[in-house]
């Protein structure tokens, strides 16, 4: 019986153990050290108004350092978010409006904040360590300034970004998956906003 029991012993022991693996803070502070570009499609879910209903919306995104950011969503509805260096866009593209601000007056409120510059994670986070689940390292981002959302939950799996998770509150959960992602360079012109002809404008941009 006993030898019968062995194999499922060891299984239970060796996932318990596995359980409690806990991530090195340095694979975090080494992927943003060493961080310089990064990009990928994403699937974005958050909650809906609605009891047990959530939104999903689909895309791409590309960062790169300085401050330079592109946040496409394709599916189901068309908006473009870029960060050019100096100012944040926000293009609707069903209203025909965008948006325009100085990236440093919305700096703090960036979920993406901790890879846009160069800078020490600590500097603006603090940072609990989460466990390491089947090669995936998970970090818990509390920013030190008031920001609309309260914590960030960030996966990383070798040199790459898989998840985020983003809490405005427990009910208020955003949660992103990057896929067929990559670390290459990526042009400046891709972080230029283009402003068509008929679009209306809001603001005046930082030149």
């Amino acid at each position: 019986m006993l030898k019968k029991l062995l194999p499922f012993l060891l299984m239970i022991c060796t996932i318990s153990v596995f359980a409690q693996d806990k991530a090195d803070i340095k694979t975090l502070q080494n992927f943003v050290k060493n961080f310089s570009s990064f990009s990928a499609n994403f699937i974005q879910t958050q909650p809906d108004d609605s009891i047990f209903s959530i939104n999903e919306s689909m895309g791409y995104m590309g960062i790169k350092r300085p401050g330079k950011l592109f946040w496409i969503y394709q599916d189901p509805d068309q908006q473009e978010i870029i960060a050019d260096g100096k100012n944040l866009w926000i293009y609707d593209v069903e209203l025909d409006q965008v948006s325009v601000r100085p990236l440093s007056s919305v700096q703090a409120d960036f979920p993406m904040r901790w890879l846009l510059y160069d800078e020490p994670i600590e500097k603006n986070f603090n940072i609990l360590i989460g466990d390491k689940i089947n090669g995936v390292s998970w970090f818990n981002l509390m920013p030190k300034d008031s920001t609309y959302f309260k914590s960030l939950d960030v996966a990383i799996a070798g040199n790459k970004l898989v998840k985020i998770w983003m809490y405005q509150d427990s009910d208020n959960i955003t949660k992103v998956i990057f896929q067929d992602s990559t670390i290459k360079n990526i042009d400046d012109a891709e972080f230029k906003f283009i402003l068509h002809k008929g679009v209306d404008l809001i603001g005046q941009p930082i030149r």
